[in-house]
């Protein structure tokens, strides 16, 4: 049964391809869908059923790795692995308060946690002592553009992740009856993570299509202006940090979200110079839903993560408590 859920996961994130896919292919290629669609409805619908569900499975396979890359990406605004270094820090800390209290020490000892920089965002705030809070201040920002991340912050980083690690192991490795609420949570994340990845690229594609002037109008020169601009920021910036990635290769840290950046910016660079053919989908009201629906999904996904984190470090602390037989 496993087998086949997770199939049905990759299946519904390769549907959930479709959507920035069509709209690309139509963009590109005005005429295709128009005659290609006819045509397939004249075949083996039952055929024609099994290809889709076939195709959305080669798609949704590749997607659910690479999508694991985008949200992991040290340039994302919250990447996975920051979400999973604040919440192993919290959790920590909190269960530090309680070890007083007849619990046992369960875990690596990781000393001055507070101070750890669990993501690139963190070094534009301040942490407050001996609180360990984080506050935003003009001064703090201003150092955190001019700082890089500390061999000490790294190492650190490195250790919650791995103590994470080692306890969502141990917990997994119990009965499929004790472990079943995780597997929903994963699966829970490993959709709504393919979601944001096409609500992410279905947002790009549709605002260089609303930018870019209509074929057989007259438009304004300003609109072709600031799409080439915003296709020369997005394209700097996946030059700029891929080639970063490039020159200290990591496994860990492929630079998925700087080449989907590029790709994405290539394309809609050529539709801004060559035009698009007129679309109801591409208005502005419609591009506000598509960004609405991704940063829905986005924020289920940051919650999900944030709950499956506590859980798993809640269990480790419960069995690591538990009278051994």
């Amino acid at each position: 049964m496993d087998v086949f859920k997770l199939a049905f996961e990759t299946t519904i994130v390769g549907l959930l391809a479709f959507l920035w896919l069509g709209i690309a292919i139509d963009l590109a290629f005005p005429d295709l869908i128009a005659r290609l669609v006819p045509t397939l409805l004249e075949q083996n619908q039952t055929l024609l059923g099994v290809g889709v569900l076939s195709l959305a499975y080669i798609i949704g396979s590749a997607i659910v790795p690479i999508s694991n890359q985008l949200l992991n990406d040290e340039h994302w605004p919250l990447p996975e692995e920051a979400i999973r270094c604040q919440v192993s820090r919290d959790q920590e800390e909190r269960l530090d308060k309680i070890a007083g209290t007849g619990f046992p020490v369960h875990r690596i000892r990781l000393a001055k946690l507070s101070v750890c920089q669990c993501s690139y965002w963190d070094r534009f705030l301040a942490v407050e002592e001996p609180s360990g809070k984080r506050t935003f201040t003009a001064q703090q920002f201003w150092l955190g553009l001019q700082a890089k991340d500390s061999d000490p912050d790294i190492e650190k980083r490195k250790e919650i992740l791995t103590l994470f690690q080692l306890q969502e192991s141990t917990v997994l490795n119990q009965g499929s009856d004790k472990t079943e609420r995780f597997r929903q949570l994963h699966e829970r994340i490993v959709v709504l993570r393919g979601a944001v990845f096409s609500g992410f690229a279905l947002f790009l594609i549709c605002l260089f299509g609303c930018i870019a002037p209509v074929q057989g109008q007259s438009s304004s020169w300003k609109s072709s202006v600031w799409g080439i601009l915003l296709a020369a920021v997005f394209l700097g910036f996946g030059i700029r940090n891929g080639l970063k990635d490039l020159k200290y290769p990591d496994i860990f840290d492929v630079p998925v979200m700087e080449g989907l950046l590029g790709v994405i910016t290539l394309f809609g660079a050529f539709l801004v110079v060559r035009g698009v053919a007129t679309r109801p989908y591409l208005k502005k009201r419609y591009l506000l839903v598509v960004g609405f629906f991704a940063a829905l999904a986005y924020g289920g996904w940051t919650w999900s993560e944030v709950i499956y984190d506590q859980q798993v470090i809640s269990s480790y602390a419960v069995m690591e408590g538990a009278p051994k037989p």
